[in-house]
């Protein structure tokens, strides 16, 4: 007798083998609720975590957060751990689909995370019974090769920041969605060796300090070839800050790196480049309150390419000192009748402006007696009867300023 080939029975015993896997998978995790945890919002869970913690570093096994809130009063700190909520969990932005920690403790981080320590699919939200004037950062990371995915951070004084003097080479921060930190969002530096930053969104939703005087999206300084893409900023005094020297660091020197479709919106000021650093800016647009783009530093390099820039009381493009900035294909506006300042102010250094849409309800371009050398050719140039360039270079500075195109608008601003 032939054995008949019943598809169902197949398709019956590879469910059932992904079931048994599924089952096994779910067993290779320390489940923190199983040594304690309660997730009720009300009982100090820190001893289950720091158990789950120690016993998955013995065990190389990850621990699991399922959903639930859960208090703790002392940092969790993970080496060469991941410590993660349930894999099916929604993008952590308007909707609380994650398991909640509750730090406590103001004086210490929530989350340290040491080399090869991982952080996924878990919120962090703060309680502060006043508005802090300083405090501690939600998850410090302190070693090489960590992964942060899919987390959302609330009410925090620091989001997540590097501790400043370690080696944090191959840093990985993903999926990121972060409400109103009171200093800083995110700070990198130290990463020896190409970071990578996609998708965090830092949202000053409120309170928005006052006149903007406070709060960085995105603070960098000594990285290695630093790769950030399509990072967001609201309603921050800077969006994108890179210094050389950073507050209580240790480390100290300039970023290289990438920004990739990256934007600002309601911040003071856009990106602030200070210092020696080699960045080069693709797309995005960045909608500021003041400067979008200031570069500052007499060995700052400095590539622009078909991003939007739009400044409503001060230039969208500001240089003050560079060893070099080129600028192409970019939207450089500065919109508002109540303000006079350029769209462009170009202070010091070599500079490169070509084929842009420039607007402006002042100046369209100010090249002012410090540049060494510039060119501005082949720029579209809106001055709203103001003039489309001023040119103020110096005696021996090398300046040419040839091909660009002024628009007469049919609605036109007296002189002043």
């Amino acid at each position: 007798m032939k054995r008949l080939w019943i598809p169902g029975l197949l398709l019956l015993r590879v469910c059932s083998s992904a079931l048994a896997a599924g089952q096994n998978a779910t067993r290779d995790y320390i489940n923190v609720c199983e040594l304690g945890a309660k997730g009720d919002g009300k009982a100090d869970d820190t001893r289950a975590f720091l158990a789950a913690v120690a016993t998955a570093a013995k065990e190389r096994r990850p621990v699991y957060v399922p959903r639930g809130r859960y208090l703790l009063s002392k940092p969790v700190d993970l080496e060469n751990v991941a410590l993660t909520g349930p894999d099916a969990g929604a993008w952590p932005a308007d909707v609380d689909a994650l398991p909640v920690l509750v730090p406590t403790q103001t004086n210490a981080p929530c989350m340290i995370l040491r080399a090869g320590a991982a952080l996924k699919g878990v919120g962090i939200t703060y309680e502060w019974k006043q508005d802090p004037q300083d405090g501690p950062p939600a998850v410090l990371i302190k070693g090489i090769g960590v992964y942060i995915s899919g987390v959302k951070i609330m009410y925090a004084w620091d989001g997540i920041i590097t501790d400043g003097e370690s080696n944090v080479g191959r840093l990985n921060i993903e999926n990121v969605f972060m409400v109103s930190p009171r200093n800083i969002g995110v700070r990198v530096t130290g990463t020896w060796d190409v970071p990578a930053l996609r998708n965090i969104e830092v949202w000053n939703a409120g309170p928005v300090p006052r006149g903007l005087e406070k709060g960085i999206g995105f603070h960098l300084g000594k990285n290695d070839l630093i790769r950030l893409t399509d990072c967001f900023v609201f309603g921050m005094r800077y969006g994108f800050l890179l210094e050389d020297k950073m507050p209580g660091c240790k480390i100290e020197g300039g970023t290289w790196g990438v920004m990739t479709g990256c934007s600002t919106d309601f911040c003071g000021a856009g990106i602030v480049v200070r210092g020696e650093h080699t960045v080069s800016i693709s797309g995005g647009t960045y909608w500021d309150h003041a400067e979008s783009l200031v570069v500052d530093g007499e060995k700052a390099r400095v590539r622009l390419n078909g991003a939007e820039l739009k400044s409503n009381g001060a230039p969208a493009l500001v240089v003050r000192e560079c060893d070099h900035v080129v600028v192409t294909g970019c939207s450089l506006l500065r919109p508002m009748k109540e303000y006079d300042p350029p769209a462009v102010l170009l202070e010091g250094g070599r500079i490169v402006v070509s084929d842009n849409h420039i607007e402006a309800y002042g100046v369209g371009a100010r090249v002012g007696p410090k540049v060494r050398s510039a060119i501005l050719r082949g720029n579209l140039i809106d001055a709203h009867g103001r003039p489309a360039v001023l040119d103020e270079h110096g005696p021996d500075a090398q300046v040419l300023i040839e091909g660009n195109l002024e628009e007469r608008t049919a609605t036109k601003r007296p002189e002043q």
